[in-house]
């Protein structure tokens, strides 16, 4: 069995940066996503700004994914798309990376992966209606459609700005008296946008092509809607990063050395969004994809002299 110096799991801004510097310290990475390069940024709707990406603010998440994707055939990086990971165990001083198509061996391993997890749900009558969605698929479509968004962070305003652009008339539910942690230039757009904002309201019901909104004093409002998007957060899914073994504490976090970035599974590091990193933007994802580099070849520089 062919041995690599890391295996990175994920093919995401961290994770990219770390095989790219990985193969400029001529280590052998193998970069493992369980879909495609860059998975959530090629997932990202039209219209989306690039936020945090140096020289992309005003380019397209096809672009960064194309950039991202020319950089990995010029470092000559063997990237592995379709590789779902299902698990990382110790084996002497390797490390057996299986996916559900085989087996792979190396002295360390990188986890970088997202923390997108499931799409939150909001848990009321009607919600398995067709005309619900918990994302955004194209705009065009949507064209003089009357849309209910319901969240209240930068997905959900960006997706309300997006769909009002496209010419739809859009009513922003949030559940809060006012908008937090959200970027200046989405609540500046926002502003300057059609969308109506029910600030303090909740949905209570989905009735087909209406639904029903609570508001702060109790009141009820029935408004008509063609189409929903419930763009509310997701639930983390922490099941995979325990089942190879990682600590997972309470507040989701996994344990790792903020000075290595070495968990406490042996020669298995993290990266980018599953770190405690505040930001969870792509800059600090690729800074420490370039830093876990480092960590990596000092970890894997000892296991060949043993």
């Amino acid at each position: 069995m062919k041995v690599f110096d890391v295996i990175v799991i994920g093919a995401g801004p961290a994770g990219v940066s770390c095989a790219v510097r990985c193969r400029e310290l001529r280590l052998h990475a193998l970069v493992l996503e369980q879909g495609v390069v860059a998975n959530t940024i090629a997932d990202y709707h039209e219209g989306k700004k690039m936020f945090g990406v140096a020289g992309f603010f005003q380019g397209s998440p096809d672009e960064l994914v194309e950039f991202y994707r020319r950089d990995l055939v010029r470092s000559q990086v063997d990237v592995r798309e379709g590789e779902r990971v299902v698990s990382v165990k110790r084996v002497g001083k390797y490390l057996e990376v299986g996916t559900e198509k085989g087996v792979f061996r190396s002295l360390a391993v990188l986890v970088a992966v997202g923390i997108q997890g499931v799409a939150r749900k909001l848990g009321v009558p009607g919600e398995d209606g067709k005309n619900v969605h918990y994302a955004l698929n194209g705009l065009k479509k949507y064209a003089r459609q009357r849309v209910l968004v319901v969240g209240g962070g930068d997905v959900a305003i960006e997706a309300a700005v997006s769909l009002s652009s496209f010419g739809a008339k859009v009513v922003l539910s949030y559940r809060k008296s006012e908008f937090f942690r959200v970027k200046e230039l989405n609540l500046e757009q926002l502003e300057q946008s059609s969308v109506e904002v029910r600030f303090s309201s909740n949905v209570v019901e989905f009735k087909g092509k209406k639904a029903v909104l609570k508001g702060a004093d109790g009141s009820l409002d029935e408004i008509a809607v063609d189409d929903v998007f419930v763009l509310a957060g997701t639930v983390r899914d922490t099941k995979f990063l325990r089942d190879i073994g990682l600590k997972v504490g309470s507040d989701l976090n996994i344990d790792y050395d903020e000075g290595t970035l070495e968990t406490t599974v042996g020669g298995v590091f993290v990266a980018g969004d599953v770190t405690r990193e505040r930001q969870k933007l792509i800059m600090p994802a690729m800074y420490q994809g370039f830093i876990a580099a480092s960590c990596v070849l000092g970890y894997t520089a000892k296991k060949k002299c043993m």
